[in-house]
């Protein structure tokens, strides 16, 4: 009689289910992020070169006499390096982790499956985003860890701290800007990735497309310029200053008034900072709405 009396209790009782929630889905993306292979061998590579690298640097003949010589000059120019070597490795790993990310759930058919237990498709994306948008703060971080102890390293096998401590207040001020920019080119390298994920529905796509961007950019100012003195028309130069690759390699030294020696192509004409902020933000906006359009929009089972 008491068993029969638990069941209906039980049964009278109402059924607790879960329901996807935005804290859970984010956690669930980490977790995605983690558990890839790939994500820690990036990161070891990464790692490892910046370290080869340092050890290059160090071994430059004259080194040490340029810092003694212009400290401000020797400050400027280990900061271009560690922005490039940021931008550069850690751009390629975001560009790729973030169109993997979103575009491995239509390639498995899994979006079919968290859309059908009510995870919103918009839900689901915003979450894609701000995991992405962790793993690259925490890299930017351990990256400026890193910056720290090998800069540390460098100055005093060149010479003597106080040649940094004694640096003008402009120099702190760049290194701001620096930063600054690095995490712009981040966040772009997510929304690159995300877009081409979102637009083409395939990992291949979205990772081909992603990893195309930049050198298009880079090689297309080359074309561009070409164009311009074989035309005799500055209308294909202008064309340069619209270009998103172009704009994030000046962007440090713009905001920061002074000529960077950028590694990539650079607009072919003067732009003013105002210039190369509003062109970043357009760029950004126009690939956040495309991927929140479609997603909204665009049916999964399609």
């Amino acid at each position: 009689m008491s068993e029969v009396t638990a069941v209906a209790r039980c049964a009278g009782r109402p059924r607790v289910t879960g329901r996807p929630s935005y804290v859970g889905a984010l956690r669930g993306e980490l977790l995605k992020i983690r558990r890839q292979r790939s994500t820690l061998a990036g990161l070891g590579v990464a790692t490892v070169l910046f370290v080869v690298m340092m050890f290059a640097v160090a071994s430059t003949p004259g080194e040490g006499q340029s810092l003694e010589a212009n400290p401000l000059k020797f400050w400027r120019q280990t900061l271009d390096i560690f922005q490039f070597l940021f931008e550069t490795g850690a751009g390629i790993f975001m560009l790729v982790l973030s169109a993997r990310l979103i575009a491995m759930e239509y390639d498995s058919g899994t979006i079919r499956v968290l859309v059908a237990r009510g995870a919103g498709r918009l839900r689901l994306l915003l979450a894609k985003l701000a995991a992405l948008a962790l793993v690259a703060a925490v890299m930017l971080a351990g990256f400026l860890i890193l910056c720290t102890g090998a800069m540390y390293l460098l100055i005093n096998s060149f010479g003597d701290m106080k040649l940094i401590y004694g640096l003008p207040a402009v120099a702190w001020s760049e290194l701001q800007t620096t930063v600054l920019a690095m995490v712009v080119s981040m966040m772009m390298c997510v929304l690159l990735g995300s877009g081409a994920a979102v637009i083409g529905r395939s990992m291949a796509f979205a990772i081909g497309a992603a990893m195309a961007v930049f050198p298009a950019d880079n090689f297309g100012t080359i074309i561009l310029g070409l164009i311009s003195r074989a035309t005799q028309q500055h209308f294909f130069a202008d064309l340069s200053a619209y270009l998103l690759g172009p704009n994030l390699n000046i962007l440090a030294g713009s905001l920061q008034h002074r000529k960077t020696n950028a590694p990539f192509a650079t607009p072919l004409v003067t732009v003013t900072p105002e210039h190369v902020v509003a062109v970043i933000v357009v760029y950004g906006l126009a690939l956040l709405a495309v991927s929140l359009w479609l997603t909204y929009r665009r049916d999964v089972l399609s």
